[in-house]
């Protein structure tokens, strides 16, 4: 279903893809040559509809090929995350059982590790070269020019066909596969709210594993828009890039963007191209967006809400939105926030847990109906375990994840809520807290900082400001601990679930 609108796409002869290291681009006629080239050697391995194909990489010039490619075939896209270790890898192997899976090198040695334990034997194909696989490169040779001109690409008959499955984050055990259909990619690549790519040099730094890189990916084809693919991300990287390419449309992550705004040489570069900076993957407090507005004046500043099981974005903000908020309800779906105990629909301004419907929604978890049945319920809403409120303006906000509230002595602390005060003290870069066991108080919460180059804080200073700015169960009882950077996933979130482990590691009873 999705390769009509991709083709359109394919005709154009300009660039695509841009390399920001070597400069090299790759024009859509190129790119449309090579996808199938690849879809020819999936072929000839046996690859068709139906057939999971895995991709666990980095973004690159490579890295969309094997993507399209595979859909040509009406095969599913299973991407993985690069930085998965063997457990993970023989978690993702067990489950979807892929046909053929692309990796980078580092991801490669672990596939290959893992396909050794469970006893699996798939086509392994490496982004550069690693012993006892097939080089990417090689997919693309050996094909007639009769072949690739004649090729025809395999029609998909029901729209609720598994297009792509994705994993979700996995915080309360192994990640589970999302499946989402054709026809949800397609309703996706629809949201224009902040992300009409068209006549944009644009550029994210999320991976195919996320569902904002898939998405990001194919949009950017059909909408014929110049996308420049980094390194991984960090701040002068970031900033070099956007003034020599004159990026104008940028996508961030949340710690990406607090780490970008506090950068000390920001106002070194000319980033005055930059029109417009979506922002998502969780919640950018108010004074963090006031300060990118104020840093950047020529740029919008957006944030939008969504998840993997959503299919996407489900609020975004407009120009005129609340800063902190995360925007509005998108076209076609349906957002309330219930009581969490009663089930009962609650108005503006009461916090409880947020239910969506969306044409976009999952069909479910993969090979796991009881998930399935108990993240959408009968009626058809989702129920995200993120608690909100929203306003009489209809923007909603997100309070915290539910399984990430902490508990003391019986009340239920929002961690976010001492990240932001924290955040505003003028040496935290980055700030994460979470819960620690306590025997006697189930837990105590503890922050783990990041300082701003050059500057200081002591541990006793940010103690002593929560304890003068915030009620009593809001204490650090668990402490500050420093840590030359905070950990984050391969979307550049805070990774809560690593400090909870150093955490268990650091305090002491």
């Amino acid at each position: 279903m999705i390769l009509l609108i991709l083709f359109a796409g394919f005709s154009s002869y300009c660039a695509h893809q841009v390399d920001a290291i070597t400069e090299e681009q790759e024009t859509f006629a190129d790119i449309a040559d090579r996808t199938i080239k690849c879809a020819l050697w999936l072929q000839k391995h046996g690859v068709g509809k139906g057939d999971i194909v895995a991709i666990s990489s980095h973004n690159h010039m490579d890295t969309i090929i094997p993507y399209i490619a595979a859909l040509y075939l009406g095969a599913i896209v299973n991407s993985w995350d690069y930085g998965m270790n063997t457990q993970l890898a023989r978690h993702f192997i067990t489950l979807t059982k892929p046909k053929v899976i692309f990796a980078n090198e580092k991801s490669m040695a672990v596939v290959l590790e893992a396909a050794k334990i469970e006893i699996y034997h798939p086509k392994t194909v490496t982004f550069g070269h690693y012993p006892g696989t097939t080089l990417f490169t090689e997919t693309l040779n050996g094909h007639s020019k009769s072949a690739v001109e004649n090729f025809q690409c395999v029609e998909i008959n029901d729209p609720e066909n598994t297009c792509i499955i994705l994993f979700s984050s996995g915080t309360t055990g192994l990640p589970k596969g999302v499946q989402i259909s054709h026809r949800s990619i397609i309703n996706g690549l629809q949201l224009n709210e902040g992300f009409a790519l068209n006549s944009h040099v644009s550029m994210w730094f999320s991976s195919l594993y996320w569902i904002s890189g898939s998405l990001l990916s194919l949009k950017s084809i059909i909408s014929c828009a110049k996308r420049i693919i980094g390194p991984e991300f960090d701040e002068k990287s970031a900033c070099e890039i956007i003034e020599k390419f004159k990026v104008t449309w940028l996508m961030l992550s949340t710690s990406m963007s607090n780490r970008f705004v506090r950068y000390d040489r920001l106002h070194d570069y000319d980033l005055s191209s930059l029109s417009i900076l979506f922002t998502g993957g969780a919640t950018l407090k108010q004074d963090s967006q006031d300060l990118l507005k104020k840093n950047l004046p020529n740029t919008t500043v957006l944030q939008a809400y969504g998840m993997t099981e959503l299919g996407g974005v489900i609020t975004t903000q407009l120009p005129d939105t609340t800063s902190g908020s995360c925007g509005v309800v998108t076209t076609n779906c349906e957002v309330k926030i219930i009581d969490t105990e009663t089930g009962e629909t609650l108005g503006p301004n009461q916090n409880g847990e947020l239910c969506a419907k969306s044409w976009t929604i999952t069909t479910g978890y993969f090979k796991n109906p009881e998930a399935t049945k108990n993240a959408i319920d009968k009626d058809g809403w989702l129920h995200s375990g993120d608690l909100a409120y929203y306003n009489e303006k209809g923007e909603f906000f997100i309070v915290d994840r539910l399984k990430e509230i902490i508990k003391y002595r019986g009340y239920q602390i929002p961690p976010t809520e001492i990240e932001t005060l924290l955040q505003s003290h003028p040496a935290v870069l980055e700030v994460g807290v979470v819960g620690v066991p306590h025997p006697t108080d189930d837990e105590h919460p503890v922050a783990f900082v990041s300082k701003m180059p050059n500057k200081e804080v002591s541990a006793e200073e940010l103690i002593k400001m929560v304890a003068s700015n915030m009620i009593d169960q809001y204490k650090l009882r668990g402490g500050v601990k420093f840590l030359p950077s905070l950990p984050h996933t391969h979307s550049g979130k805070i990774s809560r679930k690593e400090l909870k482990a150093i955490a268990k590691t650091l305090v002491i009873y």
